[in-house]
């Protein structure tokens, strides 16, 4: 597949300098009504699938446009949605100046791309969330579902104050796809904090999909998907350097925090460069100190982007972050008498993406995406005096992605194929003090699991800028294997190790497995006035059963929790109708949803010391969000929300467990500053 993948990246760009030149050129500058630069503001041209944002000085530059009539937005969180249409003729280079209105409420004039394609989040029928920059270093989260306490829907399913993770509409976890930069973060369904690992000082936006999209990222979209993009350097008219620092303290935890960014960028080229750190202690609380809330970290990213031609990139990225040191405080996973932290925990990720431009009047865009992802955490136990456990892993991850998208009259086609291939390996050691033996044993097996698919989605305008349907279907093809693995793998005692202890069985005998699976998705959104806006959405979604749900075999605190090969896959059918009201001074958002889940994967009770993981017949989550802002007077905004979630099992009439509490909340935002 490398080969391939290799050929295809080299093949693109020859392609592309086959082509007729096209080198009509944009740029310019966009302000707000006090004559500042709006930095970080989205450049899009609406018909050509192209766009840019603005540097720190609030300038833009785009190039290797097409001749003819354009329509350029620009958005932004907090600033009102503006628009210009302009002439282009090849040769010329464009200026143009934006003058962009603040607006104190968010009338969802900012663009999405968790859709697979590049949309108003006001234009879209999936109810999609976005957090951006603006948002991220005013609360300065610890983690990224930090970001996202306060959206109706969505909670947060915390290991300690590092550790977190997020449950959209009851589902969490593995009924989450994460991406990062279009990469999967795909881990342990257990302590997985695999949200930790990213940081947060360096991100653009987070796009939230609450609902069923496995027709647009396969498995595991059962419940939702987090989208998180990372910043780049724009490109530049001209050669332009810029940086910046930025550090803070909470006395909570003696906590400190600095990042350092640095940007270089021509018409050509662009580099983004950012570095982190962080170290906090136990945490104070009016209840006492939080024991094991300590974590420390630090993170590099890197981005560089190459244009060869004027409507071709190549861009490469490299993510590295690194924790130390990280408390796990007692809970529902370890007894609250347990010591447990995170000795260390890795994540990297290395991509490159090529994409083009308009190549033809309907063959809009191109791009093809590979990359690898490598996890490792080594966690440390002490349930007693007596005995430590030290369990470690290592996931690595394969990916590649290509997409097009063609538009013919009042439809927009976009279909792609992905692929990936997650590969776990994991040792669980036991040292017993007293007699200073180690014992080391397997949680799973060395195992592989393998997705492969090609989706497909159509928008199209039944009436011009009032009524849109969005429909798409996606087919997968799943493969897992394991390796043949012994539940001993040593025994070491008084320094001397024994590969080969006597007694020892064998746990799991080497298998390989395969399934198809499909989903689909349709969504309608109606413009019944230039206020008012219905939506209705409704999918087929599924998962297939993870590594840790096929094999583990894990003891903790006295218990037992062993996996089951023959798990069938989680299937769920998903319903949501939303009404949205948009004013200056008014934005409501109210929707209600209906899930109906097969197969969910559970720990069933064989015994007071041991669960095996299992099927469950049929299960319903329903609820209601709400949602409002309303402006008081001037910059002064009043803001609530309530949201509602109650899962129950269809067979027996009994509440699902971890269902989200009723939440709501509300309160009044002020400025400090104007």
């Amino acid at each position: 597949m490398s080969r391939s993948i290799a050929f295809l990246l080299l093949l693109l760009p020859l392609y592309a300098f086959s082509l007729s030149a096209q080198d009509a050129a944009l740029r310019g500058v966009v302000r707000d009504v006090t004559d500042r630069p709006v930095p970080g503001a989205h450049v899009y041209l609406v018909d050509r699938q192209a766009g840019t944002t603005t540097d720190g000085r609030g300038r833009f530059f785009l190039s290797g446009l097409q001749e003819g009539s354009v329509r350029v937005r620009f958005s932004h969180i907090g600033y009102a949605l503006a628009e210009r249409v302009l002439v282009l003729r090849n040769g010329e280079k464009a200026e143009l100046a934006v003058t962009l209105e603040e607006r104190v409420l968010d009338l969802g004039d900012v663009t999405v791309t968790g859709t697979r394609y590049s949309a108003l989040q006001r234009e879209t029928p999936l109810p999609v969330t976005v957090i951006g920059t603006e948002h991220l270093v005013r609360q300065i989260p610890i983690s990224v579902p930090d970001a996202l306490d306060a959206e109706p829907g969505i909670a947060l399913v915390r290991d300690g104050m590092w550790g977190t993770d997020i449950n959209i509409r009851g589902l969490s976890r593995s009924n989450v796809v994460t991406l990062m930069d279009g990469a999967r973060i795909e881990t342990a369904t257990s302590l997985a904090a695999g949200l930790s690992l990213i940081d947060g000082t360096d991100i653009d936006r987070i796009e939230v999909i609450r609902g069923g999209a496995s027709s647009l990222y396969g498995t595991g979209a059962t419940g939702g998907v987090v989208n998180i993009i990372s910043r780049d350097a724009p490109y530049a008219d001209a050669l332009r350097l810029s940086g910046g620092f930025n550090s803070s303290y909470s006395g909570v935890n003696n906590g400190s925090a600095a990042a350092l960014t640095l940007d270089a960028a021509d018409d050509r080229w662009s580099i983004h460069l950012h570095g982190g750190m962080r170290s906090a202690g136990d945490a104070r609380t009016p209840d006492g100190v939080l024991r094991d809330s300590r974590f420390h970290d630090r993170s590099l990213h890197v981005s560089a982007g190459f244009r060869p031609t004027e409507t071709q990139e190549l861009r490469v990225r490299y993510q590295q972050f690194d924790a130390t040191d990280v408390g796990i405080p007692g809970g529902a996973t370890f007894p609250e008498s347990a010591s447990a932290r995170y000795a260390d925990a890795h994540r990297s990720l290395a991509m490159a993406e090529y994409a083009t431009g308009a190549l033809s009047t309907h063959w809009q865009d191109a791009s093809i995406r590979v990359f690898r992802q490598f996890i490792r955490r080594n966690v440390e136990l002490h349930p007693n005096a007596a005995v430590s456990l030290r369990p470690s892993a290592d996931h690595e991850m394969y990916g590649v992605q290509a997409q097009t998208v063609w538009r013919f009259a009042a439809h927009q086609f976009t279909g792609g194929v992905d692929g990936w291939q997650r590969s776990y390996s994991g040792l669980r050691e036991r040292e017993v003090h007293a007699t200073n033996t180690v014992i080391a044993d397997l949680p799973l097996p060395d195992a592989r699991f393998r997705s492969i698919g090609a989706y497909v989605q159509d928008d199209v305008e039944i009436i011009a800028e009032r009524l849109r349907l969005s429909m798409g279907g996606r087919i997968d093809h799943i493969h897992v294997g394991n390796d043949e693995a012994y539940d001993l793998q040593y025994i070491e005692s008084n320094g001397t190790r024994n590969t080969a202890p006597p007694n020892r069985t064998l746990r799991w005998n080497a298998e390989e497995a395969d399934e198809l699976s499909w989903s689909a998705h349709a969504g309608l959104r109606w413009h019944m006035t230039s206020s008012l806006d219905l939506t209705a959405n409704m999918a087929r979604a599924f998962r297939a059963p993870s590594l840790e749900e096929r094999y583990q075999f894990i003891e903790l605190g006295g218990a037992t929790y062993i996996g089951d090969v023959d798990l069938a896959a989680e299937k769920g059918a998903f319903l949501d109708a939303g009404l949205h009201f948009r004013h200056a001074d008014v934005v409501v958002h109210a929707t209600a949803f209906l899930r109906f889940m097969n197969d969910l994967v559970i720990d069933a009770r064989v015994s007071d010391t041991l669960y095996q993981k299992a099927n469950v017949g049929e299960a319903r989550i329903f609820g209601a969000e709400l949602s409002g802002e309303w402006r008081l007077f001037h910059t002064v905004v009043g803001y609530a929300s309530a949201s509602l979630v109650r899962g129950e099992d269809s067979g027996t009439g009994t509440d699902l467990p971890q269902m989200p509490p009723v939440r709501g909340r509300a309160g009044i935002r002020i400025p400090l500053a104007s």
